[in-house]
């Protein structure tokens, strides 16, 4: 494992070396220098509010003390973590990489950068990160490296602490882009509640849930053959008899579901424009082809007050927060040999993956709890891939 470590990090100290921000977000029109750093500062600082956000939506509280960015490159989360937390560490295998970071860190007193070539992840504290954020970095890694560091993270991971990584479970099949219906029995899930569910919301207003879903039928269900499948709700009335509003807000499901797989889903209700008291169903659907209660599939349903106020009683997830970014000095990063001619450099990186059910196994042994599972599209179209979001267990002796 160390020679194959010697190598990944002569591999990205090469890019570092030459065109380090290309090398951590790889758009085609941005290779040979063509990122200024502080246009590409500014999309850390809105993944990591739109990663907040979400934290929000899901209803996870995450701690302001300590954070790892693992991965980190030159620190373009860790910057934006750092505007958030108490204390953040940026991680990353390439000494190059952390060169730059350090050279760009604006924020001395609250963002340090280690390089795991030299200090690994072995050699911190256990339990010391209330968050763990890894993006587009495990992808990259090594299979059996990649199972090394999701241990190593929950060895970090503080009680309760947010885990949040991004990994490629495996490469997607090549199939036809159909609609056509599944078995009748092949319709059959159970769907319940994460969380709790307001008492009353202001008409009209929006609100984020969060679902349980399980295929409770013995059929895999595949995307790919069928064509798409989501959580969906209809609006009832007081009685649960009329239909008020027949199609409201879709969450897509995973790609592959196979039988007995149960996961988190989140989902955005838009409340009847009218006040009262209405009732939600939450159902699955099988897009173009059926809804899964007209084949006998139990639906969820809840009972909730619309207010006339122009704001729910209970509030709802806080609205995106982003903060300004500081002047970052262009000097800091290394710049390659102008070609304003040449074609575009082509990223080639290589591309790994943990099948979603290793990485589950691996949660499991953790007493972690998923939270939220997103599919991912950043490995791209030859992968399944996904992000996880992990609650790390309660500490105990």
């Amino acid at each position: 494992m160390n020679d194959r470590l010697a190598e990944s990090q002569k591999y990205w100290d090469g890019f570092a070396a030459t065109d380090p921000l290309w090398a951590v977000l790889a758009f085609p029109d941005k290779s040979d220098g063509r990122w200024t750093v502080s246009e590409f500062m500014k999309t850390g600082e809105r993944e990591i509010a739109l990663l907040f956000h979400r934290f929000a939506e899901l209803q996870l509280t995450v701690s302001a003390g300590q954070g790892l960015d693992f991965g980190c490159g030159v620190g373009r989360l860790t910057q934006a973590l750092a505007r958030r937390m108490r204390r953040v560490v940026g991680a990353d295998i390439s000494p190059v990489m952390i060169d730059v970071a350090r050279k760009l860190n604006r924020y001395p007193d609250r963002a340090d950068y280690v390089c795991t070539a030299e200090t690994g992840l072995d050699t911190m504290p256990p339990r010391s990160f209330q968050c763990i954020y890894s993006n587009i970095v495990l992808q990259h890694v090594p299979s059996d490296i990649s199972v090394v560091c999701l241990n190593e993270f929950f060895r970090l991971l503080a009680p309760e602490g947010l885990l949040v990584f991004q990994l490629p479970s495996h490469r997607q099949e090549q199939v036809e882009d159909e609609i056509k219906a599944m078995p009748d029995d092949a319709y059959s899930a159970s769907i319940d509640l994460a969380g709790p569910v307001p008492a009353s919301v202001a008409a009209g207003s929006e609100l984020a849930l969060t679902f349980n879903v399980r295929n409770t039928s013995t059929h895999e269900w595949r995307q790919p053959q069928v064509g798409p499948l989501a959580l969906g709700n209809h609006w009832l009335d007081e009685h649960g008899e009329l239909m008020v509003t027949q199609d409201d807000g879709r969450a897509p499901l995973l790609q592959i579901v196979p039988p007995a797989l149960a996961w988190p889903v989140l989902v955005k209700l838009r409340a009847p424009a009218v006040a009262g008291r209405y009732v939600a169903e939450i159902d699955l659907v099988h897009e173009g082809i059926t809804w899964f209660a007209h084949k006998g599939s139990n639906t969820l349903r809840f009972a909730i007050e619309v207010t006339s106020g122009s704001a729910p009683i209970e509030a709802p997830a806080s609205a995106m927060q982003e903060y300004p970014i500081p002047q970052y000095p262009e000097a800091a990063v290394p710049r390659p040999a102008v070609r304003p001619s040449a074609t575009p450099t082509k990223a080639d990186f290589p591309m790994n993956g943990v099948h979603r059910e290793r990485v589950m196994e691996i949660i499991r042994a953790h007493g972690g709890r998923l939270a939220y599972l997103e599919e991912d599209r950043r490995a791209g179209p030859e992968w399944v891939s996904y992000r996880y979001f992990v609650v790390g267990r309660s500490w105990r002796p």
